[in-house]
């Protein structure tokens, strides 16, 4: 006796096949379209086995290569499994070959992931030191431009109390008298407004193009008052040097900068102790236009700064892959022109269709799903009396990245495919090899099941 696969009956041997239905699930009619929900077997001897529904045997179409679904006789069907393993072995090793070079290429974008990492951490390492030293710095400079104001607050107030004490000298006395008298307040506020010298004029020498080392010694030139013609003749060299390619570009510093950044940090330390020492300087012995002009500029340094740190923070939170192949995606978007559209999809941000003068948004990023295979957006623009737009997009290996193809199979829900070199993967390329070999024998057997 055989029991049905759902344990539910026994049949025997004279029960299989018999073209009566025993087992509700098909067991004994693997053969026969005697149950409705039951599949037929096709050996395919050349190729591979399949399953089809019982339904489609003896229908009069032939639906396995060998023919065999069709064993009424009333429809003569060909063996054609030989010549379908053939072009099934074809059309896997020129996948494999894909895959081959897919795997070297996904290789590659790995280690250069690999290495842009690290160039982005160490940036972020050095952008932290800096944030610190350029932030003491604000703050002491903070503190001046207080005592600044604190003191013209202060002369303000004497300067008035003088005007007072004028008037009421001019009321009580003769007028020849109070104008020969003139308050020491006066004359210190006066003092105060005298025209800039030499040192001031000098401070207002613009430093633009300046590398960050050269402008922490300007800058503590300023306030230790060692400023020669032979500096200035340095700086003017700099400058030129700066203007033939050594322009620091947003803080993207190499391996190469790394002893310039560190005399900068050593600088800025050294005119941030310069800042200590005025602190006891007298309001009057201080260059207001100065201060101010340096607390505006390192005030906007710091925000670049702050800025930049964020930027980086907020990208090293996202999900890159087992092995960050896909942090080149970053900054990267993809389009593809289809009818009247182009469509636009950047990982990690957005995806958007644009169509004349009209831009929608079809999804902001949300994730990877399906092991990396799938990116999700969602959160798009609302259709007209309907759902938020969204976007899947499937990824396959491919010798480069592209987006080849855009749909929509239902209102509003957008699909999408993209080939790249980080679906190439190894395991994938060995399960074909594994494929491969085991073709390449069902096909030696058909051609011996010809033979005999």
């Amino acid at each position: 006796m055989i029991k049905c696969k759902n344990g539910s009956k026994l049949f025997t041997k004279t029960q299989l096949n018999d073209d009566f239905c025993d087992c509700p699930d098909g067991t004994d009619e693997p053969g026969t379209s005697a149950c409705p929900g039951g599949k037929f077997y096709c050996k395919n001897v050349g190729h591979f086995p399949s399953l089809l529904y019982s339904s489609r045997v003896n229908d009069g179409i032939c639906d396995c290569c060998d023919g065999s679904d069709e064993y009424d006789g009333k429809v003569k069907c060909p063996n054609t499994c030989n010549k379908a393993g053939k072009v099934a072995i074809e059309s896997l090793k020129r996948k494999m070959e894909v895959y081959q070079e897919g795997v070297a290429l996904r290789k590659q974008e790995i280690e250069q992931a690999k290495r842009a990492i690290a160039r982005g951490k160490a940036e972020l390492s050095a952008l932290e030191k800096e944030r610190e030293a350029v932030g003491k710095l604000v703050s002491q400079l903070t503190e001046l431009v207080r005592k600044l104001e604190q003191g013209h607050q202060e002369n303000e107030d004497e300067m008035r109390g003088a005007q007072n004490e004028k008037v009421e000298n001019e009321k009580s006395g003769p007028e020849e008298n109070a104008d020969s008298q003139t308050s020491e307040v006066e004359k210190k506020w006066q003092s105060n407004e005298s025209p800039p010298d030499q040192n001031e004029k000098d401070g207002d020498e613009s430093s633009e193009g300046l590398s960050r080392e050269e402008l922490g010694q300007l800058v503590a030139s300023r306030w230790t008052g060692k400023k020669t013609g032979v500096q200035v003749k340095e700086i003017d060299q700099a400058k030129n040097d700066q203007e033939n390619g050594g322009r620091d570009a947003g803080y993207k510093e190499s391996e190469a900068d790394n002893a310039s950044h560190q005399s900068w940090l050593n600088k800025i330390q050294e005119t941030a102790q310069n800042f200590l020492n005025m602190f006891s300087a007298p309001v009057a012995n201080l260059d207001s236009n100065q201060i101010w002009k340096d607390y505006n500029d390192y005030t906007a340094k710091l925000s670049d700064i702050d800025s930049r740190i964020s930027s980086l923070t907020g990208k090293f939170k996202h999900d890159f892959g087992k092995e960050n192949e896909f942090y080149l995606f970053y900054d990267r978007c993809f389009e593809f022109e289809q009818d009247k559209y182009v469509y636009k999809v950047c990982p990690f941000k957005d995806a958007k269709q644009k169509g004349g003068n009209s831009e929608t948004l079809l999804g902001k990023w949300v994730e990877f799903g399906n092991s990396y295979r799938l990116m999700r957006f969602t959160d798009g623009d609302v259709c007209w009396n309907g759902p938020d737009r969204h976007l899947k997009v499937k990824l396959r290996c491919g010798l480069k990245t592209e987006l080849t193809g855009m749909d929509e199979p239902s209102r509003c829900e957008y699909a999408a495919l993209m080939y790249t070199p980080i679906l190439c993967l190894d395991e994938k390329l060995e399960e074909f090899k594994q494929k491969l070999e085991s073709m390449n024998q069902v096909q030696e057997q058909g051609l011996n099941h010809e033979e005999l």
